[in-house]
């Protein structure tokens, strides 16, 4: 299956969401242990770019193997199940995750750059 190409690139695709989850992820880590500014901010976007990303990178893959992907000897349903619960859990990302950002970005002392590093 690696052979073809869209395998390839639905598998490149993942890889790279599946990195940018986990480095968002430790860098929301070491801001929250080192107390750095912007760790808020950082814990709240690795929640909704990881959680998002799980549910998207499984659909993608299982459009790739197809209706077999939902066979019950396949990993994916299981692992789509979980996943979906991932957005909805603790709160959410649309009711409270995003209303947090954007509490965050209406603040009159918010800077955009803290987050990144850059500021």
């Amino acid at each position: 299956m690696i052979e073809h190409q869209a395998v390839g690139y639905a598998l490149a695709d993942a890889k790279t969401t599946i990195d940018a989850a986990r480095y968002l992820s430790w860098r929301a880590c070491h801001a929250v242990d080192t107390q750095s500014p912007g760790a808020d901010e950082l814990a709240i976007e690795a929640k909704i770019f990881g959680s998002e990303a799980a549910v998207r990178v499984i659909t993608d893959l299982m459009r790739v193997v197809g209706v077999d992907s939902y066979d019950h000897e396949a990993p994916f349903a299981r692992l789509l199940q979980d996943a979906l619960a991932l957005p909805i859990f603790d709160g959410g990302n649309m009711g409270v995750r995003r209303r947090q950002l954007h509490m965050m970005f209406r603040h009159g002392s918010y800077d955009p750059l803290v987050a990144s590093g850059a500021a």
